[in-house]
């Protein structure tokens, strides 16, 4: 076990008043990620993580796990936990900052090979569906803001 296999993915979620020019690419086991973010990203930039197992014989899933990761939290973190050392693996490839806030600018991530992820053994073998949805949110207004949502669909053997 610990090898993953991309079924399928998709990032054509966004809001343009944040992000511009998204493009998401999978292709032989590595991702290419761009994008242009508009405006700065400060504290209360949430990621929300589902982690969803496939029904066999089916094609819905089921909700295993979830998660609400406050993202800057997360980057201001010393020590290391699960979630920080999946970002750290994200750093290599990519030039996303590593500390908030985000400044607009371009950010992309290329030739990153997935399958140098940590997968917890909570995470047999099998097809599961990871979303990720990110929000900011508003002190003024009191909302959150969408940000963006991928949704990529893997086995992992």
């Amino acid at each position: 076990m610990g090898k993953i296999k991309m079924i399928d993915s998709v990032c054509s979620d966004f809001n343009r008043s944040y992000l511009s020019n998204v493009s998401l690419v999978v292709k032989n086991s590595r991702v290419y990620f761009d994008t242009f973010l508009l405006r700065t990203l400060d504290k209360g930039i949430t990621m929300d993580l589902g982690f969803f197992i496939s029904l066999q014989k089916s094609r819905e899933y089921k909700r295993i796990f979830q998660y609400s990761l406050d993202m800057c939290s997360i980057l201001a973190l010393k020590k290391s936990s699960m979630f920080k050392r999946w970002f750290s693996t994200l750093f290599e490839a990519g030039n996303f900052p590593r500390y908030c806030p985000v400044q607009p600018s371009q950010y992309y991530l290329k030739d990153y090979n997935y399958n140098t992820l940590f997968l917890p053994t909570f995470l047999y073998a099998g097809q599961y569906k990871v979303t990720f949805n990110m929000t900011q949110y508003q002190d003024k207004r009191k909302t959150r803001d969408f940000v963006i949502a991928c949704a990529f669909f893997v086995e992992i053997k």
